[in-house]
Formats: C-alpha cells, structure tokens, sequence
C-alpha cells in the first residue's frame, strides 16, 4: 500500500506539487501562511529574488515587468520571467548567488520575507556590491489541521521538507507519539539538520524536480 503524503508547504506550492503527484493519497495543511506586506521602495534598483513567494509578493505590490533579477532556483527564475523581469543569472542557494554575482554590478535591492536564513544582501556588500534588502511579505506560522494531525497519528506517512524553518515548525507540530510514523524527505541537508527525525531520502539538488525525484523514490521503497 503507497505511503500518504503530508503537504505542509503554503497553500499554493502544496497544490503545485500535489499535481505533479496525481493519483497519490495527499493532505494538504500549510505550516506557514505567506501574505505581501508593506510597499515596495519608491525606487527600485535590479532585484535580487530567492524565493517564488518574493515574485508573487512584487507582483502583488504592484512591481512591474522589465526589471534585471538575480535569482535563486530555477523555479524562482520561471516565476520571475512568467512577471516579465529579465533574469540575468541563476544560483543554486543564495550563498553561491553572493559569489556569483559579479564585482562592478549593483546597486541591488533584496526582496525578501520577514525570516530569512543567511544575509544575501550582506555576504554581497563584504565583495564589495552595493546591496539591501526590504521585506515584503510575511511568513505566519499555522497550527496542523485535525486531518493532518489523524494521518500523523494513523500510521507511516511521507512528509516533504523544503526548508529548515518549515522542518523545525513541523517538529514542534507532529505529536511525540508519531514521529516514528515519519517518512521525510528534505531538499537539503541543512533541512535534514532542521528535521524532528532523520530523513529517507534528501534531493540531490536543492530543487522542485530533485525532491519531485526522492518523493517517488521513498513511495516505491516502502510498497510502491
């Protein structure tokens, strides 16, 4: 019998990876809800962007199409280009995107959620690139629903991580009683070092198609 899946991503990207898992048993309970916050800066340099929820949060503050972005994921990118920026480059993690963005450029503009992890404008301004960052949306944190809680309780279920915020607010979530009921997958090891136990599986690139990858990979270890 296929393992359940637990989504706990905000409620967008859980259904974007529910689609690609058609077919699958899956509930969907957000652990972090994400909402635009305050305004975008009156003058906007090029952006640097690392996350999805940084583009959909410029386009809903009323960013506009054109602008150079330096970007972190690919899928990063294909939201950015889908808002009409042009991305100039493409990292893996925003701490190979500070290496990578070259000496002369700037002045840039870190578009970012109220957490983050790392200082990408920092490790920027230490190469010398004239970097900041203003925040422009907000991560909350959002209890596990009574459905998600019950398939935790009822037996093994897979649960992908994606970040080590969300991998620490699920290991203060699940119930003490079920963690040996976990099947994790992590798209990195920092998420793994984040997560309540260790994982099956981590994706061997920190991206949507890598976890896609080590998601169907642990469904057919445990009785695809």
């Amino acid at each position: 019998m296929r393992l359940p899946i637990l989504l706990t991503r905000p409620d967008a990207a859980s259904r974007e990876v529910a689609a690609h898992l058609a077919g699958e048993r899956i509930v969907i309970s957000p652990l972090i809800e994400v909402a635009p916050f305050g305004a975008l800066p009156a003058d906007l340099p090029d952006l640097l962007l690392s996350s999805r929820n940084a583009v959909a949060a410029y386009v809903a503050l009323g960013g506009g199409p054109g602008r150079a972005a330096w970007v972190v994921g690919p899928g990063t990118a294909e939201a950015a280009r889908a808002a009409g920026l042009s991305v100039r480059a493409t990292a893996p993690d925003a701490a190979t995107l500070a290496r990578e963005v070259p000496v002369g450029t700037g002045p840039l503009l870190h578009l970012r959620g109220e957490v983050q992890r790392g200082d990408l404008a920092g490790d920027l301004r230490a190469r010398g690139i004239p970097a900041s960052d203003a925040v422009i949306y907000r991560q909350t944190p959002l209890a596990l629903s009574a459905e998600a809680l019950a398939l935790l309780r009822a037996g093994p279920v897979l649960v992908p991580l994606y970040s080590p915020r969300s991998a620490a607010l699920f290991g203060d979530a699940v119930p003490p009683e079920a963690r040996g009921n976990l099947r994790l997958v992590c798209l990195s090891r920092a998420v793994a070092a984040a997560a309540p136990v260790p994982p099956d599986a981590v994706a061997c690139a920190p991206d949507g198609p890598a976890m896609l990858a080590a998601i169907r990979e642990v469904l057919d270890r445990n009785g695809g």
